[in-house]
């Protein structure tokens, strides 16, 4: 029999005591699950910042590629066209025609342009953009690139901006600062980015296949004074400060890289001055990729075509 009074004090504590446990495990619980909303607020806060980091950068890159291509598709439409001294090919050369007394005669057909030689009209390109100083052509390819020359921050001033001087991460085709901007200099410098959309100096990296070289073992580089046939005679992968980024280059170092060339050329070792096109690589850390020939001036490069 329970003695104790009902509703006396010390039934009141006893059973006070024996709730505690239960109240203190629910604050326990509560604050875990205030801690886990917590942690979960603070992990999706992170998540989206990663995705507008991401997606910001994702329209940077492709805003920039359109960009790019559509600046060097306004350069070709405004300053390059066929060259109209050039003898072109019949756009239908087997066809005839017959007139009212039986002779036939050939079909008269506009000529097609010869894709090998074109006009840059140099006066009006550099009017606009002063820092131009030349331009690469390589028929039937993207390489189709003005070439810009300055000393601003260090020569570096178009590695991440367009001609237009507006920020772009593909750049522009740039000289070497230190040479000659007639090229002039005996190795002349010239570099682009490898752009994984295939823009810029992207297509170098087909020369390391010799199918590619044998279809296109040359190109051309365009100057206001002089047009060269640039015939390639190696292409390197190298270290970013190798001795190939020097203004003068000794035999002996020409003939290493012939022999550590990814393709063989059907040239011999050049004679006269040099023209390096470089473009990072990624085989190693900090390796670049160069494609070098020698320029050999010409005035039709129709006549030169091999």
């Amino acid at each position: 029999m329970n003695d104790t009074p009902r509703g006396s004090r010390l039934q009141r504590d006893t059973r006070s005591t024996e709730l505690q446990p239960v109240d203190t495990n629910n604050r326990r619980r509560r604050k875990r699950r205030k801690n886990g909303k917590a942690l979960y607020y603070a992990v999706l806060i992170v998540l989206l910042g990663v995705l507008v980091f991401s997606s910001v950068k994702i329209i940077t890159y492709l805003k920039d590629q359109k960009n790019a291509e559509n600046k060097q598709n306004e350069i070709n439409n405004s300053f390059i066209t066929p060259d109209p001294n050039a003898s072109g090919t019949d756009a239908n050369s087997s066809g005839t025609d017959t007139d009212n007394s039986g002779d036939s005669k050939k079909d008269e057909k506009p000529k097609e342009p010869d894709p090998e030689s074109i006009t840059v009209n140099f006066d009006k390109m550099q009017a606009q953009y002063p820092d131009v100083v030349g331009y690469v052509y390589c028929a039937d390819t993207v390489l189709k690139y003005p070439i810009v020359q300055t000393s601003d921050e260090g020569g570096e001033y178009y590695l991440y901006r367009d001609i237009d001087g507006n920020n772009n991460k593909n750049g522009t085709v740039f000289l070497d600062w230190r040479c000659n901007s007639d090229f002039t200099s005996q190795n002349n410098i010239i570099y682009g980015h490898n752009m994984k959309t295939g823009l810029m100096f992207a297509s170098l990296m087909n020369y390391k296949q010799q199918y590619y070289y044998d279809i296109h073992p040359y190109f051309y580089l365009y100057t206001p004074s002089q047009t060269y046939k640039v015939n390639l005679f190696a292409g390197c992968i190298v270290e970013h400060d190798a001795d190939v980024y020097s203004l003068t280059l000794s035999d002996s170092y020409i003939q290493e890289c012939i022999q550590n060339s990814t393709f063989k050329s059907s040239y011999g070792a050049p004679t006269g001055n040099i023209l390096t096109l470089s473009t990072c690589d990624y085989d190693f850390d900090n390796a670049r990729y160069v494609v070098m020939g020698e320029l050999v001036p010409v005035k039709n490069p129709a006549e030169s075509a091999e």
